[in-house]
């Protein structure tokens, strides 16, 4: 310490100047103040005080100030503004720090105001103090940490105790540093986010030195600040990998883990238009994180910012900022922009690639097909094609065609169209007409059919409107975008066919691809007659009734069958004996819809098969089941179904007939309901070999399972069992092999064969195992001649022959013969064989 005097002798003012080079707490004596925080090497000794004699001539009272301590001159500065937990359990308590360079007077506190994304934070969720000379601490009442923009404004009017008003008055941003760690904790951190390290008193010397494989060459020292008692470790530019730090006045050493938080954006369309969104999606690898979206255009500038968002517990979350409101309400101008996505606590960020946005075309709506057409009461498809819209509305009929249907739309799936299917028989009993595919993830928001036909809706030419966006299905289409012609074709019955097939192909059926399984593996067959048994599939092809069977996605339409056949529906379907004899009434099917009879829809191409098993229904006087009594299975039954459409006249509700007298139409088939039967292939015997075949035919419906066993007679020692189960084939027939190479010549045998289920009955015939004949097998004679006729189809060959060969000469090896087993012959059969074996070498010699 010097004192100058630069006045002469008995100055009036003396200057000090010295400089503070050592920290500590100084001795003081006299009228001398130091404060303790300060710590500077200051030594005063003896009496310094008024009146004291050995006070030095022209002594000056000297105060030594600290900046952080008590009112100084001039103006106190915001050093620091830092917002952390200042607790390191799993609650939280959230704080503002300031650091201000001296002492503040504490009335002045409460003009001070907080912000958090431009938005003034109520005084009433904080309380504000001064716990230690120029440390401010603002404490929020709740447990949640800031995640936005926080920035503490500090007036003029916020003064140090002598009333100097702070130099940087104004606003000031507040770092976030939401890892919290003190002496002795234990703490992991995502690379990017701010830690605090909190000391127990202010002015507290910090070390961090890097412990792990990547880190172990960082080290730093530095402290809290004379008004502070936070120390800020910033992992941004850090390795990943553990760090120790000790805290000055705290006891243990805090280790800190700076980990890879994995954060990534991406976008999925980078193309859009000003009425489209852009759809942007976040992963990281840690969930529930607070983040945050930015829209950039191609200068950095912010359009749109979203709302503080947390990721799921997977790390993930979408966002979408929907461009034609995205620009303060108003839709984007086109260009070039980003998206940039923020995880708050960390400040880790992402920005995506360059997403183009474009002027969006006008609204447009159209009919995929202007000409459409389908018979009366059947279902018509209608594709919509969507322009800058996912919504339409459509409109069928008008009022002077005295039918009116209408329906919004939705494209909910965003492939630009929707694909609709109209019911024209609902536009008779007002339900609704409009539908969907049963697995289409498009929607119809509304629809009405105000204007309903009193019968089925006639034949003629009818407009089908569309108009984007939803006009109400009240009104319709008012302001058409396109128009199609909808020709609706008079109804018509146009065959009636008889199959047949197996009960075990045909009585698990549930729909129509189980049908055209069957047909594909000849399961079932196209036959007027059926084996008692069986099932008799009545194949009819009718349009018309697509709509009332509600057949365009249900296949299985017994219920809806039987609802138009039985009682007040429009047709009449009866199967009846063809030829119940003399003096008597024809018996007639008893149709137990979901029992006996099943209906199959092939909608689209007015098919359907009624499905009758024979072995289960019965024959009665009517349908109520008086007398009833099985179709026979030991006799054959004539059948003759007929399929009747009934007019107005004859008791229809409606009238589906297309005829101008309305008479009934009617449509007929006949076939037969045959006693099963299955037979044997003569010859019976066998040869005492391997593959040994054993065949047939049957009038039971291809695909059926029979039951055949060959079993020794009671003269054949040792006795033998030998069981098939032979598939009868699409033309009747059915075969099955055997291994008789065991069997001994002369053993004798019996055949038996049915069909499993008693239906038919059995066949029994005898056979014999007989000896396996060997036949000769000639080997071809390969050609070495070729004639003049053959030489433009012959390569030449060299000339081989010795002067002593005579031309011509036949130089082949001779034949030789190979003995093979023939099988399932006798001796006469065999003989035959090897007669024709010769006959076949002469012919080729």
């Amino acid at each position: 310490m010097t004192l100058a005097d630069d006045t002469g002798s008995n100055p009036d003012t003396v200057n000090v100047s010295f400089d503070v080079t050592n920290v500590g707490t100084p001795e003081v004596a006299g009228d001398t103040t130091v404060n303790s925080q300060f710590g500077v090497d200051f030594n005063a000794t003896g009496d310094f005080s008024e009146g004291n004699d050995n006070k030095p001539e022209n002594f000056q009272q000297i105060t030594v100030l600290d900046s952080g301590v008590g009112s100084q001159s001039g103006n106190p500065t915001l050093e620091s503004a830092i917002h952390y937990d200042d607790d390191s359990s799993s609650s939280t308590d959230p704080e503002i720090e300031l650091a201000f360079s001296e002492e503040i007077d504490s009335s002045t506190l409460g003009n001070i105001e907080i912000y958090e994304d431009d938005s003034q934070i109520s005084s009433s969720e904080y309380s504000i103090s001064q716990p230690d000379l120029g440390r401010v601490v603002v404490e929020f009442n709740g447990n949640e940490l800031r995640t936005g923009d926080v920035v503490v404004h500090v007036p003029d009017s916020v003064t140090d105790t002598s009333g100097n008003a702070v130099s940087n008055s104004g606003n000031e941003s507040v770092t976030f540093a939401p890892a919290t760690v003190k002496g002795g904790n234990t703490l992991s951190v995502y690379r990017g986010s701010n830690v605090s390290v909190i000391s127990n008193s202010v002015d507290a010397a910090v070390t961090v030195e890097g412990t792990g494989e990547d880190t172990d060459s960082y080290f730093a020292e530095g402290s809290t600040g004379p008004t502070s008692k936070i120390y800020r470790l910033s992992t941004e530019d850090r390795n990943l990998g553990t760090f120790d730090i000790d805290v000055e006045g705290t006891s243990g050493t805090a280790n800190v883990t700076v980990r890879d938080l994995g954060f990534d954006l991406s976008v999925d369309d980078l193309n859009v238009t000003d009425d489209d969104t852009i759809e942007a999606d976040v992963t990281a690898n840690a969930g529930n994180r607070p983040i945050e979206f930015e829209l950039l255009d191609n200068s950095g500038d912010e359009i749109n910012t979203s709302s503080t968002l947390t990721t799921d517990g997977q790390g993930e979350f979408t966002f979408e900022f929907d461009t034609s409101t995205a620009d303060e309400g108003d839709a984007l101008d086109p260009g070039e922009y980003t998206v940039r996505a923020m995880d708050l606590f960390s400040g880790i960020d992402s920005e995506s690639s360059e997403v183009t946005v474009s002027q969006a075309d006008d609204e447009d709506v159209n009919f995929a097909d202007n000409a459409l057409s389908t018979a009366q009461g059947d279902f018509f498809e209608t594709t919509v094609e969507m322009t800058e819209t996912s919504e339409a509305t459509i409109s069928f009929g008008s009022e002077e065609d005295g039918v009116v249907a209408n329906a919004t739309v939705e494209d909910d799936d965003g492939d630009d169209e929707v694909t609709v299917y109209v019911n024209t028989y609902a536009m008779q009993t007002g339900s609704d007409v409009f539908r969907l595919d049963s697995d289409s993830d498009d929607n119809i928001l509304d629809q009405n059919n105000p204007t309903k036909t009193d019968d089925l809706i006639d034949a003629g030419d009818y407009d089908l409107e569309v108009e984007a966006g939803d006009a109400g299905v009240g009104t319709g289409v008012t302001n058409a975008d396109d128009v199609a012609t909808v020709t609706l074709e008079e109804r018509s019955t146009d065959a009636f066919r008889m199959w047949t097939g197996s009960s075990e192909a045909i009585s698990s059926i549930s729909d129509l691809e189980d049908v055209n399984e069957a047909l594909d593996e000849g399961q079932i067959t196209e036959s007027s007659d059926t084996a008692a048994g069986d099932y008799a599939i009545h194949q009819l092809e009718a349009s018309g009734f697509e709509g009332a069977l509600d057949a365009r996605d249900n296949e299985d339409v017994t219920t809806a069958f039987q609802n138009i056949d039985e009682g007040t529906g429009p047709i009449n379907l009866t199967i009846e004996e063809a030829d119940p004899g003399a003096n008597q009434d024809a018996k007639e099917v008893v149709k137990g819809y979901g029992d006996n009879v099943t209906v199959i829809a092939d909608g689209p191409n007015d098919t359907y098969f009624v499905i009758v098993d024979t072995g289960s229904v019965n024959l009665a006087d009517d349908q109520t089941g008086a007398n009833a009594e099985a179709v026979p299975n030991d006799d054959d039954t004539e059948l003759e179904a007929n399929f009747t459409v009934l007019g107005d006249e004859d008791g229809a509700t409606w009238d589906f007939t297309t005829n101008e007298d309305d008479e009934n139409e009617e449509t007929f088939v006949s076939y037969t309901v045959e006693e099963p039967e299955v037979n044997i292939d003569a010859p019976y015997n066998v040869s005492n070999a391997e593959g040994q075949t054993i065949s047939g035919n049957t009038n039971i419906a291809p695909g059926t399972e029979l039951t055949l066993r060959v079993r020794s007679t009671d003269d054949t020692s040792p006795s033998f069992l030998k069981t098939a189960s032979p598939v009868v084939q699409s033309d009747g027939t059915w075969s099955t092999t055997f291994d008789f190479s065991e069997q001994n010549v002369g053993d004798t045998y019996e055949i038996v064969i049915d069909d499993g289920s008693g239906g038919a009955d059995q066949v029994t015939e005898d056979g014999e195992v007989v000896e396996a004949v060997e036949t000769d097998t000639p080997t071809p004679e390969p050609e070495t001649a070729t004639s003049e006729s053959d030489t433009d189809t012959a390569t030449a060959e060299p000339d081989t022959t010795t002067a002593d060969s005579t031309p011509g000469t036949d130089t082949s090896a001779p034949d030789t013969e190979t003995p093979t087993s023939t099988p399932g012959f006798g001796v006469v059969v065999a003989l035959t064989a090897l007669f024709a074996a010769a006959l076949l070498a002469v012919r080729r010699d």
